[in-house]
């Protein structure tokens, strides 16, 4: 692992889900649309599979990354105070709009759940494209900042024509206040859970996906 992780750098720098009518496997899988990007890059490299990065892996990494990172290795709010997880995987400790990584030294970057809470999403977009070929990030929607209202979020990200756009949010604790905590009470049920993986993987109602 070691090696690895010396190479990229380079020498200078659900739980208890409710038994209920039929529903597919991914949809209860968070990570779904990012494999089936990784799938595809793989499958124009004649099946080899690319060189994976998870920036930001936090408490749940990406399980096909060969390389994990993150900023924090003690829990923080960001992550609901969950301690960091690797599964094994090579981590380096380091700031995602600083990667210590070579050009283009991965074939592929996958970011979950990042950009709402860091402070400049421009230079983690530069950063992903300096280290990688191909890309695959997913966020929070509009929709979902509205209905659930995050105090750790600090910017709206929507998707229109390919390109994503990305505005402050002016007024944190107003939607959270009004409908977040009802909706973060209806998240402890498991029935409502699943109802928001259907509707998100139908409608992407609730998360934005990108991919480079």
């Amino acid at each position: 692992m070691s090696n690895l992780i010396e190479e990229c750098i380079g020498r200078s720098r659900c739980d208890g889900i409710l038994l209920r009518f039929p529903i597919r496997g991914t949809e209860l899988d968070r990570f779904k649309f990012g494999k089936m990007w990784l799938s595809r890059i793989a499958s124009l490299q004649k099946g080899k599979k690319p060189l994976c990065l998870d920036v930001g892996c936090g408490a749940n990494p990406f399980p096909e990354a060969d390389v994990v990172c993150d900023l924090h290795i003690e829990g923080v709010p960001d992550r609901r105070m969950k301690a960091l997880v690797t599964k094994g995987k090579p981590f380096v400790l380091c700031d995602c709009c600083f990667l210590p990584f070579k050009d283009k030294v991965f074939g592929f970057v996958t970011v979950y759940y990042l950009i709402e809470h860091i402070e400049n999403p421009r230079e983690l977009f530069s950063e992903l494209k300096r280290v990688s070929e191909h890309g695959y990030i997913q966020c929070p929607s509009w929709f979902n900042e509205i209905v659930y209202g995050e105090d750790t979020h600090n910017w709206i990200v929507m998707k229109r024509d390919g390109k994503l756009y990305i505005r402050p949010i002016s007024n944190k604790k107003g939607c959270k206040f009004q409908f977040g905590f009802v909706f973060h009470r209806l998240y402890r049920l498991n029935v409502w859970r699943i109802l928001h993986a259907i509707i998100d993987e139908t409608m992407n109602l609730f998360s934005v996906h990108y991919k480079f």
